[in-house]
């Protein structure tokens, strides 16, 4: 703080001595000593409290970062909820069409006599191949089948 010298010092007690006197001399060293203590006490608390209102301010940038990253925990967690039910909704919409497109290559056409005939697969025998193309083949009613043979 202040670039005080022993020989500055020395003359400031000499003329103190000088100027006091030898008797009350002791008394105002004790005096001027009791008032640096406080002196410095007193910075030395305004110093803790200043370093206090420091990290209060860190601690308080530091909570509100926290709650900031646990609100978008929170909407991932929403988001992540949200994007599995809609993954679960467009499987059962799929499931859907896929019943759909495939219910009426499934349904088993009825024969005289109420004997079932299975379909007729396409000459590679892969029934896909037919609709993937767009070209379902319409089969001819049963009873024309048996008329022409």
């Amino acid at each position: 703080m202040f670039d005080v010298s022993f020989q500055e010092v020395f003359i400031i007690l000499l003329v103190a001595l000088l100027v006091i006197g030898p008797e009350r001399l002791p008394k105002v060293a004790r005096t001027m000593g009791l008032w640096v203590g406080r002196a410095r006490a007193m910075f030395n608390t305004m110093r803790n409290e200043v370093e206090r209102e420091i990290q209060l301010d860190e601690l308080r940038k530091t909570e509100q970062q926290l709650k900031r990253d646990l609100d978008m925990k929170k909407e991932f967690k929403d988001l992540d909820r949200d994007l599995k039910q809609e993954m679960k909704d467009d499987a059962e919409v799929g499931r859907e069409l896929e019943r759909e497109l495939t219910a009426p290559l499934e349904k088993p056409a009825a024969t005289r006599g109420g004997q079932r005939k299975e379909p007729e697969l396409p000459a590679d025998g892969n029934r896909a191949k037919g609709r993937a193309g767009g070209n379902e083949t319409e089969q001819a009613p049963e009873g024309d089948d048996e008329r022409k043979a």
